[in-house]
């Protein structure tokens, strides 16, 4: 009798002793929240910056994929590149020359994710200006918001391709952003500018008209990238999909629904809204300046259609344009600066989710 007795009640224990199991095993592979901090190497992070900030914080891209990360803002790539190097933060967005030059001088970061598949930088002058090529910009100032901005690198390169010295026959003026960036144009304190396409368009917005100064090599140019230290990388890859994705995905977002994104944008960043009764042309003006930079983030417009993706050979094209405008040595080989590892995995989402989503987002 006490024999069947114990074995009736050792089947329910045993259920209880499985299900403890179960549930223990369970708990043990829920991974813990990863946390991670993204700089923005602008203090001005307008409407243009929705698809690093605004987009993927208010619609939890960055969360659902485990990741709670904070968004920071400082003024320059050279000051993000210090912060990154000295483990503050995890990535930041620079221009790509600044990963070459970064590592040339020996700190060890690459870059994971592409941005923008052309240059957002670029030198502009007043539309009434007498200046038409590089060459004309011998003895003038050039204004740019910065010194430390990743404009100079590439206004820098954009002088010496007519024929100048840039540290001797041009002058360099830190004029900050929007209201006093225009005074000093107005005032005819700088007479050129040295900026990236928002920053002009947010100019545009305040009445003033410009020219760009070209040279041949800025249609090969790559805009920015994200990079992170190699030692990260190789510990975190997770995060850093997880990162990549999220930005994809508000990029996507983004392009889908401007006016969604801008006013999500708005909520979030609410100084970034145009300081105007009329609302229809707030949002007119920032989508324009949400525009200048999203057009630029496609991928749809690229020949390898990943988000993020980038080659060896834009690589390689971008190390011969800096090495002969003197910006770099070029003795670092491209794949110590790129990887595209972890672009097949950033871009594993459902894109057509994505994109119903943002055409019903209220």
């Amino acid at each position: 009798m006490l024999e069947r007795t114990m074995k009736r009640l050792a089947i329910p224990m045993l259920g209880m002793l499985v299900v403890t199991a179960v549930v223990t095993a369970s708990l043990g592979q829920d991974k813990p929240r990863q946390k991670a901090i993204y700089t923005v190497t602008t203090k001005n992070v307008s409407v243009a910056l929705s698809a690093h900030s605004s987009i993927p914080l208010t619609l939890g891209y960055w969360g659902a994929e485990g990741v709670d990360l904070d968004v920071t803002s400082i003024e320059g790539s050279t000051a993000g590149l210090q912060q990154l190097a000295a483990g503050n933060v995890q990535f930041v967005t620079v221009g790509p020359e600044v990963a070459l030059m970064a590592r040339e001088k020996g700190v060890k970061v690459k870059s994971f994710y592409v941005v923008n598949s052309v240059t957002i930088f670029r030198v502009v002058v007043p539309k009434d200006s007498p200046i038409q090529t590089a060459a004309d910009l011998r003895g003038k100032t050039i204004g740019v918001s910065a010194l430390s901005s990743g404009a100079v690198p590439v206004a820098r390169a954009i002088v010496s391709s007519g024929g100048l010295n840039p540290d001797a026959d041009v002058k360099w003026l830190a004029v900050g952003v929007g209201g006093p960036a225009a005074l000093a144009l107005r005032q005819k304190n700088i007479d050129a500018m040295a900026l990236w396409g928002d920053f002009q368009a947010g100019l545009e917005n305040l009445g003033l008209q410009f020219r760009e100064i070209t040279a041949p090599f800025l249609k090969d140019l790559l805009g920015q990238v994200v990079i992170a230290r190699d030692d990260y990388l190789a510990q975190h890859p997770d995060v850093a999909v997880a990162f990549g994705r999220g930005m994809a995905k508000a990029t996507l977002f983004g392009l889908t629904n401007p006016p969604a994104a801008v006013r999500m944008h708005w909520k979030m960043y609410p100084e970034t809204k145009p300081q105007i009764a009329d609302e229809a042309r707030a949002l007119r003006e920032s989508i324009h300046v949400f525009n200048a930079r999203f057009e630029t983030q496609r991928v749809d417009n690229r020949d390898d259609k990943r988000w993020g993706s980038s080659s060896a050979a834009q690589w390689n094209r971008l190390k011969a344009i800096y090495k002969e405008q003197g910006l770099i040595q070029g003795n670092v080989d491209a794949s110590e600066v790129f990887t595209n590892a972890l672009i097949d995995e950033i871009n594993r989402f459902d894109q057509q989710a994505v994109i119903r989503q943002a055409r019903e987002y209220r």
